[in-house]
């Protein structure tokens, strides 16, 4: 066994084929709803207006980056802000590619991180990543609480679409307070850690080291404790947390002026709840595609926007926070693993020229 991590291995075919898959499906959903109606709606949007959402959607991913590297630096991390960037903006091109529960994105963090540093880190790499994944849940949940209760108190959204927000709520809520648990309890990550490896072991007939896996888990989890007793940095990290994921928000209140409506923006923090969650699920299809852009407008007609509209915001939203956001992580993961192997070989050169001598 090894402390060396892995960069998630992309199967472009097998990608491009789930992506055909769930675009049919959606362009199905398009022919139900009507065109010529949602074609309508597109040629009505404001392209200044519109341009603004993606410097939103950027500005979100830069807000993120900023509350990891926070994080990162009381771990003596010096990776500088624009790799840091350029990172997360790869973890968006994992995560959307890759249909894994986000945790492709996660592990393209830690291995990026290790490598721009230098050092074998992985039981703190793993403490920064694990860390900001519990602060980014914090503006989620609240952000959540107050849309669904906007949408019981002051709309007509019918019962199942605040059941199915509230339902997802609760399980994401769930979800998290285990990956807590796991994080800062004494013993549940040992526990967890060391059935998959019994299982691993049975049906592979591996050995895994566990004197070497128990020693990371010790490590992450004291990194862990020691990161909670640091007050200020768990503020300043929060605090991008917000600000990125009201910026990624604020993208679809963007798109909707864009078309000259207005939609409240607590009842757009209700229907993102679904939208992270089905996103976060290792779906097959990549980023979700279609399915999440026809539950997205679903939910959007629910609570009161022409289904028209509904649609062509949705594809509008999708095109920023799916299609662009993705472009642009793949252009940033080529870049970075150029950079590594550039700086692996001007290592290799340095070391025998040093030998020479």
């Amino acid at each position: 066994m090894t402390n060396e991590i892995e960069l998630p291995t992309v199967r472009p075919g097998k990608s491009i084929a789930l992506i055909v898959l769930g675009m049919g499906a959606y362009f199905l959903y398009l022919y139900y709803v009507g065109f010529q109606d949602v074609v309508g709606s597109l040629k009505s949007v404001n392209l200044l207006i519109f341009s603004l959402g993606v410097g939103l959607a950027l500005t979100g991913v830069l807000c993120d980056a900023l509350a990891w590297q926070a994080i990162a630096r009381k771990f003596d991390y010096k990776v500088p802000i624009q790799d840091i960037f350029l990172i997360y903006m790869s973890c968006v091109f994992m995560n959307n590619l890759i249909p894994s529960g986000s945790f492709s994105g996660e592990t393209a963090r830690i291995y990026f991180l290790e490598k721009l540093d230098g050092g074998s880190r992985i039981d703190r790499s793993s403490a920064t990543v694990a860390a900001t994944r519990i602060i980014t849940a914090i503006p989620f949940f609240l952000g959540t609480a107050i849309g669904l209760i906007y949408l019981d108190l002051a709309t007509d959204a019918p019962a199942w679409a605040l059941a199915t927000c509230s339902a997802i709520t609760l399980i994401l809520l769930f979800l998290n307070a285990a990956f807590f648990g796991i994080c800062f309890a004494d013993d549940w990550l040992e526990r967890i850690t060391f059935t998959l490896i019994d299982y691993i072991e049975s049906i592979f007939h591996v050995h895994v080291d566990r004197i070497q896996c128990g020693s990371i888990m010790g490590n992450f989890r004291q990194s862990m404790k020691m990161l909670a007793e640091h007050k200020r940095t768990l503020f300043i990290s929060t605090f991008w947390a917000v600000a990125g994921w009201l910026s990624m928000t604020l993208v679809a209140v963007i798109v909707f002026r864009s078309m000259g409506l207005s939609v409240p923006l607590r009842a757009i923090f209700a229907v993102y709840a679904v939208m992270i969650f089905l996103q976060m699920l290792p779906l097959f299809l990549p980023g979700g595609v279609g399915l999440v852009d026809i539950v997205m407008s679903t939910l959007f007609a629910a609570i009161g926007v022409p289904v028209s509209n509904a649609v062509a915001a949705t594809i509008l939203i999708r095109l920023i926070q799916l299609w662009l956001l993705t472009a642009a992580g793949g252009l940033a993961t080529a870049y970075l693993v150029k950079k590594i192997n550039h700086d692996s070989l001007a290592a290799v050169a340095n070391n025998r020229l040093a030998k020479g001598f």
